[in-house]
């Protein structure tokens, strides 16, 4: 049982798109920050929804249109049902170390959360039953607890964040999210092409519309948002970018100390970039 100060202080939510085969984990992980949890499905065919259910969560259809109008209204589901002060979320696939539980759950009940505006949680990836710890993949830091009025995703097909401002204060949290998404190698093959259909789209409105683009002042202020100016103003200008991506894990990022779940996810993120290259072209040429 949750005691009142857990509930009022933060609730969850969760986007799904069939996902049976993690969302038990998922949730049971959430279920320790706080029972409030809301999941928005988008009209999933397998059982994704009776579970999440089943374990409590409020749960509702919304048809997809991109990440980020998915997420906006995932946050206004939390907030009419459970108005909290903060917003925790999370992947389907993905879950809480225990040290994170622990570090948010000292924050809650010692009622300091609200010291800051936004906490970082620091992403571990596993792949091919191997926690991969060069590469660049160590370093990830995502913003994904945060109060309530600052609960707004910018509009991009994929890859999305949060609107925050540069005075914002921000704070990271021990322990780690942990992503393993990889249950089935040819869902995992299909999901992450869909993606990369996205970015290619994503790409061309950047190219369309640059007043999108992340500027320097951003990068700066705001240290999540560095790498995707990185992306924007070099990285998507350079050829080869498929190799260089490649280089960049295995090689630069030290990526071959992984052993083989290094090699082969440096072949895949060098896939993903051949694919969303050729599909952006593609788009060039029809317009």
């Amino acid at each position: 049982m949750k005691n009142d100060t857990k509930i009022n202080q933060i609730a969850g939510y969760v986007i799904t798109k069939n996902e049976e085969r993690n969302i038990q984990r998922c949730i049971e992980s959430l279920s320790k920050i706080t029972g409030n949890i809301v999941v928005v499905d988008s009209e999933s065919s397998d059982n994704t929804i009776k579970l999440a259910e089943s374990l409590g969560a409020l749960c509702f259809i919304n048809p997809f249109e991109n990440y980020s109008k998915q997420r906006n209204f995932a946050v206004e589901k939390v907030k009419e049902n459970f108005n909290p002060n903060f917003i925790i979320t999370i992947d389907a696939d993905e879950w809480l170390t225990d040290d994170l539980i622990d570090d948010l759950n000292s924050r809650i009940s010692e009622n300091y959360l609200d010291q800051y505006d936004i906490y970082l949680l620091h992403r571990q990836i596993n792949f091919e039953n191997h926690t991969l710890k060069w590469g660049g993949f160590q370093k990830t830091w995502l913003p994904r607890v945060f109060k309530k009025d600052l609960a707004n995703y910018e509009n991009r097909e994929v890859n999305e964040h949060l609107s925050i401002s540069p005075e914002a204060l921000i704070h990271k949290l021990k322990g780690y999210v942990v992503n393993d998404d990889v249950m089935s190698w040819e869902d995992y093959i299909s999901k992450h092409n869909n993606y990369s259909t996205l970015e290619a789209k994503e790409r061309l409105n950047l190219r369309v519309n640059i007043d999108q683009k992340i500027d320097l002042y951003q990068a700066v202020k705001l240290p999540h948002l560095r790498r995707r100016y990185l992306r924007q103003h070099v990285w998507d200008r350079l050829p080869a970018k498929p190799a260089l991506r490649f280089i960049q894990i295995y090689i630069v990022g030290f990526g071959i100390l992984d052993g083989r779940a290094g090699f082969h996810r440096a072949l895949f993120e060098a896939w993903q970039e051949m694919c969303t290259d050729l599909k952006y072209q593609q788009l060039i040429n029809n317009n």
